[in-house]
């Protein structure tokens, strides 16, 4: 690894918007974030997060990356637990964007200007995820 080329195992992004999503006459919930990259070039990623359906709650996420365009979808699944204290945390209106970290299972490279080196569409596994809120 050469100076002009860093390894990331964590994406932070900024939270730009934020939906709760109730599906069916079940009203079952799942949240939409939009977001924007802090540590890559440019770019956005898009969000889901629903909670965990197994019998034993879990949590696990993935993320893909397109090739073609700054574009990354990641899917989250969280232990409904985790999910409503989630979802309280955003409700919260705040005077500036929540950040979200992603740890991912294995690193990124950028250079420079923080341009994404990448050759292919690709998928990472999300190991966990950190919040940062503001509070005032």
């Amino acid at each position: 690894m050469t100076s002009e080329i860093q390894e990331l195992h964590a994406i932070h992004m900024s939270v730009q918007t934020a939906d709760l999503n109730m599906i069916g006459f079940s009203c079952e919930e799942s949240m939409t974030l939009s977001c924007g990259l802090m540590n890559i070039g440019r770019g956005i990623c898009s969000i889901n997060i629903k909670p965990s359906i197994s019998r034993i709650p879990k949590h696990s996420g993935s993320l893909y990356i397109e090739i073609s365009r700054p574009y990354m979808k990641a899917n989250i699944d969280l232990a409904p637990e985790e999910f409503l204290k989630t979802k309280e945390l955003l409700i919260r209106t705040a005077v500036r964007p929540a950040t979200l970290v992603l740890l991912l299972d294995k690193s990124l490279r950028v250079n420079l200007k923080g341009d994404l080196l990448i050759e292919k569409e690709t998928n990472r596994n999300i190991n966990d995820i950190s919040w940062i809120l503001p509070l005032k």
